[in-house]
């Protein structure tokens, strides 16, 4: 009996201590699992919404806001962490403006609506910077310049072709502010200054400034 106890004793310390081993073996590899994640998200993944404001002269005495409404349009971006303050990013962005009715000498009509496709790539500089932004809350303020390449679908008054399809040198330059909200997603507002280039048969750039609301995903 007492020899039967004692090793009923060793069999419950041994199967104690594989339990612990075992728990201590799981927790240890959650943290570092849980650690790995956390260091690894470096990417993100952003869209939003754009309303832009023609700005500009497109010839002397004619603004681009005599021709086209305020667009409206998306952005799609990814981008990767460097450092805690700097990023690199590409994205794309369509915009649409849609044409005035106007008149010229003894004819009223109006052109078509304005389309622009961009591609770019920049790079973004954070003022505040958490070592995990997964893991922050409140504002994190940024400045960001990129350069890429717009777009434009050509031109027509009342149907008549006024202006080819163009590819033309673009840049832009602008501000904005991440709301971190303690999780991967994170929304933002941003105005940026935007100068697509000069377009086919028009006098100066077309220059915008849009307005984006959006969210982040971190990867």
């Amino acid at each position: 009996m007492i020899r039967l106890r004692g090793y009923w004793l060793r069999e419950s310390v041994r199967q104690c201590w594989q339990v612990a081993a075992g728990v201590l073996f799981l927790m240890v590899f959650i943290s570092a699992s849980a650690a790995a994640e956390e260091e690894a998200k470096r990417f993100d993944l952003s869209a939003a919404y754009l309303y832009s404001i023609p700005i500009g002269e497109e010839e002397s005495g004619t603004n681009w806001s005599d021709l086209y409404e305020n667009g409206q349009g998306a952005l799609l971006e990814f981008a990767y962490r460097v450092t805690p303050h700097f990023a690199l990013y590409a994205g794309t962005a369509y915009h649409q403006y849609h044409g005035k009715e106007l008149t010229f000498g003894s004819e009223t009509g109006r052109f078509n609506d304005q389309t622009l496709l961009s591609l770019y790539a920049g790079i973004k500089a954070y003022l505040l910077a958490p070592e995990l932004p997964q893991k922050a809350g409140g504002i994190n303020p940024y400045l960001r310049v990129d350069i890429g390449a717009t777009q434009y679908n050509g031109a027509a008054f009342n149907g008549a072709s006024v202006a080819d399809r163009s590819v033309q040198f673009a840049y832009s330059v602008g501000v904005g502010a991440d709301l971190l909200t303690y999780t991967s997603f994170i929304f933002f507002l941003e105005a940026k200054y935007e100068d697509h280039g000069t377009p086919d048969k028009a006098g100066s750039s077309f220059r915008a400034v849009p307005i984006a609301i959006g969210v982040r995903y971190l990867m």
